[in-house]
């Protein structure tokens, strides 16, 4: 599905964007002193939230049984862009974003990165959080990647990102933080080996950057979950929510986006309480 529906509201004095559809983005934006030279007076703070492989029926406020309350909450309290597109794959829709460019200007436009592949988003392309760096933003990306892994020039402390925390491929085992046997789970640019469900480690991760922002500099915040793409794997305590599915795929398909909208509602608090 190609089509992106977007909210914009507001949470205090913060601007707030979100699209659902093949991906769902969010931009939280705050008003921050600026004590940095290089960023202007009054810098928002910019939260970014896409989620992958979401169907735009899939979520409350259009009518779903999928529980979304936090993101019902923004979409009421919003305005719903209805005539706002994607692309309509992973590696397509994620470099438009960062690049402000069509995909098929840098050979981007026909599919995703497969794991097996060398080739990424070309380095000559001005990324959005480098061109944030030079107006003086703090830049951290937390989950997926999926824009190059097979050299280390494309990963995302390469093209401008302060911090990294997640995958660098485009599919993987929820838990196990794997893609195809191997494991594809970074801090930066080093290999990371730790339990937990992904979704739930996403958010607690983004909740930390908010906490530990220092507040004089303006902070750009990717956060880039992988649900609810395949496999569609849930904690247990989510799939009980949804035991009258019965097929058992719908079924975790309904409790990864669940377990998402808990993560945004505990991103929106941090925010709020920052």
């Amino acid at each position: 599905m190609d089509a992106e529906k977007t909210i914009r509201g507001s949470v205090d004095r913060r601007d707030v964007l979100l699209g659902t559809a093949a991906f769902v983005g969010a931009i939280l934006a705050g008003n921050a002193p600026s004590r940095s030279a290089a960023a202007p007076a009054g810098a928002p703070n910019i939260v970014y939230i896409i989620a992958d492989d979401i169907g735009w029926k899939d979520v409350g406020f259009h009518g779903s049984d999928i529980r979304t309350p936090n993101l019902d909450k923004l979409a009421a309290s919003g305005s719903e862009l209805e005539e706002f597109y994607t692309q309509p794959l992973c590696t397509p829709t994620r470099s438009a974003f960062l690049t402000g460019r069509y995909p098929f200007r840098y050979g981007l436009q026909t599919g995703v990165i497969p794991s097996g592949a060398s080739y990424g988003l070309p380095t000559e392309e001005w990324l959005l959080p480098q061109a944030l760096k030079e107006a003086g933003y703090s830049t951290a990306l937390v989950g997926k990647w999926h824009l190059g892994h097979g050299k280390r020039e494309y990963w995302p402390l390469q093209r401008g990102f302060d911090s990294f925390y997640g995958p660098l491929v485009g599919e993987i085992d929820h838990f196990e933080h794997t893609a195809h046997g191997a494991l594809d789970w970074y801090r930066g640019n080093d290999i990371l080996k730790e339990p937990g469900y992904d979704t739930t480690l996403f958010g607690e991760e983004a909740v930390r950057v908010i906490e530990a922002h220092e507040p004089g500099k303006p902070l750009f915040l990717y956060l880039a979950f992988t649900a609810a793409h395949t496999p569609y794997q849930a904690p247990q305590s989510y799939l009980d929510l949804y035991s009258d599915i019965e097929d058992p795929a719908r079924r975790a398909y309904a409790a990864q986006i669940t377990a998402m909208d808990d993560q945004i509602g505990k991103v929106v608090e941090a925010l709020e309480n920052k």
